[in-house]
């Protein structure tokens, strides 16, 4: 099969990023029943300094509608010791609050360390060199 070149390198690197997105879905659910949007919401409040920041901000940062990231809130609220809870914003009351609980913060924890253990696995090397080869095919156009 005749390969086009800029086209076969961007879907070769896509399929790899598919792949490795996969993998670390799977071991989320499979190790903490959470998805990798549910760890993206963690670990953004996580690196806040006080683990705390508007959902709107949130929004932004997880690529979300505003709909999808109540319901993904409203999933890490729920159960014996849930992850966040929300407040209302004291500067502007019309905005929301989402604070990363204790639980929360030792899940995050937990969830980074697996995060860069499974990223240990992935072969950069390769990815760059796919990444590189994208590039000069796309520059050559």
């Amino acid at each position: 099969m005749e390969r086009v070149s800029g086209i076969d390198e961007w879907m070769e690197s896509t399929e790899y990023f598919h792949y490795i997105e996969q993998m670390i879905e799977r071991n989320f659910k499979q190790q903490y029943g959470l998805s990798l949007r549910e760890f993206c919401v963690l670990y953004n409040l996580y690196k806040q300094p006080e683990k705390r920041c508007k959902i709107n901000d949130l929004i932004q940062s997880v690529r979300l509608s505003q709909s999808a990231m109540s319901r993904l809130v409203n999933r890490l609220e729920r159960g014996e010791t849930p992850y966040v809870c929300r407040n209302e914003c004291a500067e502007d009351q019309r905005a929301t609050i989402i604070c990363l609980t204790d639980k929360g913060i030792e899940v995050a924890e937990r969830m980074m360390q697996q995060f860069r253990k499974l990223l240990d696995k992935v072969d950069f090397d390769n990815i760059d060199m796919l990444l590189t080869a994208t590039k000069a095919s796309l520059e050559k156009e």
